[in-house]
């Protein structure tokens, strides 16, 4: 392996962690659910997501995780309408 190979081989790593790096993370991160939410504690952080309606779940170690398309007004969260009970055609009206 020649220096030159393995100067391209650094560089094109670099180029894709930049690209990693600068892409929109799914979440907001914590900093920005202190923005939104206007408190620093994450119980406080809660009450006021809670209080906004800002759809929301608690991950393992009690932080809130928001999705950045719930503040971003991407695609809807709501869940899809619920199916039709399936009934035998012998049950069936009509």
């Amino acid at each position: 392996m020649t220096n030159e190979t393995e100067y391209d081989i650094v560089a094109e790593l670099a180029r894709k962690v930049e690209r990693l790096e600068s892409a929109p993370s799914t979440f907001l991160t914590p900093e920005e659910i202190s923005v939104l939410s206007g408190r620093k504690s994450k119980s406080r952080q809660i009450e006021a997501l809670r209080a906004m309606g800002v759809p929301f779940f608690i991950n393992g170690i009690g932080h809130a995780v928001v999705a950045r398309s719930a503040v971003e007004g991407g695609k809807s969260l709501a869940p899809a309408a619920p199916k039709a009970k399936w009934v035998p055609k012998v049950l069936q009206k009509g």
